[in-house]
């Protein structure tokens, strides 16, 4: 089989292929391989006789090939990466026949992993521009990569002299200067690609097996069959319906790319309420859209949703407090999964994704149930736990617990509510989540100090019904009237409750305040009264939850609706009849 080589360019993401006996490299119209540098011709390639070498012109001066700095001609061996900067640019050239070649279509050197030697570890993904922010003077013991290279890396000092001139000759192309319509995220791992880097699920039995999700799932694959109607077929020629992220491979709901995708983690510490508030929060919303707005509120997709509805059916059909107890998140329990991201195997939340769909326009919602412990500093670890849904979020939820702070609980001493009276949890450290938290996101977006997030930030003051008294005899203003989602009132519950939490807890305002220029505050109550304590039957231990199913959630839609109204203001129009 005849050989041929094969040039991808990392600034462009272009491959380009050639089996002429000779070809330049260079940025004049003339080359070969046409590409961005900074001198007219590089080099040249010669094939010949089976071989093929790299012979740099004498401009180009020194240029590096799998990290060796060089200034003389190269033997390009058969069926092996060379890894070459020169002259500001950055290639990956490989030579021999196509049954071999590498898989191209797999790169993605738009996020760039940096490996340290000193610490032993990778730093989370970035661009190239972000590269240039790292300390020049340890760039020599590290290495970087990008998905698709496998074992394969670059020198991060070769690599600072390719963002220098990417970024000079404005040749980076970040996420953010790619249009809406041809850029989505996946709301497994919150990557984002491009339409043309989606994959399809193998159809066939016989194509069992995926390289990143194992043996029991189907085969992901680079769609090359299709028909003039648009339909996919597997190897094996069966019609394929499914498509999945091209980096971490999870399954993708049905009509991802006809959808505007919202992201909501739900953030808050250990024994916070978080699991009880997504729960009420998707059942109020399911109930609540329809009739006040004629806005359908669905399961994208039923099956990726089954472990919250497993949780919500539990809750709202219980006839005993031990089954409709839900124990604190996990990351080890169902609503967490193992992604396979940036090279390792991680912990992220599993999304919960609804549809919304009114109009020409359909949207999606995604829901995150974090674990509290996801936020204590020494669970930063990018190899074990990944927080990226913070840094590509359309808004945060955090759920404030008062039953754990101080302040709050001096001014509780008398009401009749197990969660004043016992302390079953350890007072949550909540401010310090919210630095963390900060620090997180100032770390994932290169914020200087004093700059915040445009993305708006709901705090939540949840169990409301244990301490709504401290405001005084007038009830907070409804935030739906007239079938319209009410501004104004949402702002004057917010300065109420503002002012209230700042006079007993104000470290939790100064730093929600830090993170983001759009910070609401909120009163909601998931249950609507008093928990119960309870003896598990099975370990004796001692826990609290709801004593059975009739729940009077209050409040709980408040922050989503006020988040959405910003986003997507015409959903939330009144419902005709």
């Amino acid at each position: 089989m005849k050989k041929r080589l094969y040039i991808y360019d990392c600034l462009t993401c272009k491959l380009r292929v050639s089996e002429q006996n000779f070809m330049t490299i260079g940025k004049a119209e003339a080359c070969t391989f046409r590409v961005a540098m900074q001198i007219p011709v590089a080099g040249v390639f010669a094939h010949r006789n089976g071989h093929c070498h790299f012979f740099p012109k004498e401009a180009l001066g020194t240029y590096s090939l799998n990290g060796v700095e060089l200034n003389e001609g190269y033997r390009i061996n058969t069926g092996t990466y060379c890894l070459m900067v020169l002259a500001g640019g950055c290639f990956v050239a490989w030579y021999g026949d196509d049954a071999n070649k590498p898989d191209f279509a797999a790169f993605r050197p738009r996020t760039w992993y940096v490996y340290s030697q000193r610490s032993a570890a990778w730093t989370p993904g970035m661009s190239l521009e972000q590269l240039l922010e790292l300390p020049k003077d340890e760039s020599r013991e590290m290495m970087t990569t990008f998905d698709g290279l496998g074992s394969y890396v670059f020198l991060l000092q070769d690599i600072l002299q390719v963002a220098e001139f990417a970024v000079n000759n404005g040749l980076c192309t970040p996420e953010t200067a790619l249009s809406a319509e041809h850029l989505h995220r996946c709301p497994t791992c919150c990557t984002a690609f491009t339409t043309e880097e989606i994959l399809s699920i193998a159809a066939h039995p016989n194509l069992q097996g995926d390289s990143k999700l194992g043996p029991n799932e189907m085969c992901r694959f680079k769609p090359t069959s299709i028909s003039k109607e648009g339909f996919i077929y597997d190897q094996m020629g069966a019609l394929c319906a499914e498509q999945a992220c091209p980096f971490c491979h999870h399954k993708l709901p049905p009509f991802f790319k006809e959808m505007r995708q919202h992201i909501f983690p739900i953030i808050g510490v250990p024994a916070s309420g978080k699991s009880y508030y997504l729960t009420t929060l998707v059942q109020e919303l399911e109930r609540r859209l329809p009739m006040e707005f004629g806005l359908p509120f669905r399961d994208a997709e039923p099956a990726a949703n089954e472990a919250l509805n497993k949780v919500r059916r539990r809750v709202f059909t219980a006839q005993s407090p031990h089954e409709a107890y839900i124990g604190t998140t996990g990351m080890n329990g169902p609503l967490y999964q193992q992604v396979y991201k940036n090279g390792t195997v991680q912990h992220m939340p599993r999304p919960f994704i609804y549809t919304l769909d009114k109009g020409s326009v359909a949207h999606s919602v995604v829901l995150y149930d974090n674990a509290g412990e996801n936020f204590e500093p020494a669970s930063g670890d990018a190899a074990t736990v990944n927080t990226d849904y913070l840094k590509v979020a359309d808004g945060l939820l955090f759920l404030f617990d008062p039953t754990t702070n101080p302040g709050f609980r001096a001014l509780l001493r008398g009401v009749q509510d197990p969660q004043i009276e016992h302390s079953l949890y350890p007072p949550g450290r909540q401010s310090r989540l919210l630095a963390e938290m900060e620090c997180r996101l100032r770390t994932a977006l290169q914020l200087p100090p004093g700059r915040k997030i445009n993305t708006p930030l709901a705090l939540i003051i949840g169990k409301s019904d244990c301490w709504q008294h401290l405001l005084g005899p007038e009830p907070l203003l409804s935030t739906v009237r007239d079938g319209r989602v009410c501004l104004e009132n949402i702002e004057a519950n917010s300065a109420r409750l503002r002012e209230l939490l700042f006079r007993i807890a104000p470290q939790i305002c100064v730093n929600a305040e830090a993170i983001s220029e759009r910070v609401r505050y909120f009163a909601a109550s998931s249950l609507g009264q008093s928990p119960i304590l309870f003896t598990d039957e099975e370990t004796g231990a001692t826990l609290m939850g709801p004593a059975d199913a009739d729940l009077s959630p209050s409040h709980v839609t408040d922050p989503l609706l006020w988040v959405l109204s910003s986003l997507a203001p015409e959903l939330l129009q009144p419902a005709t009849t």
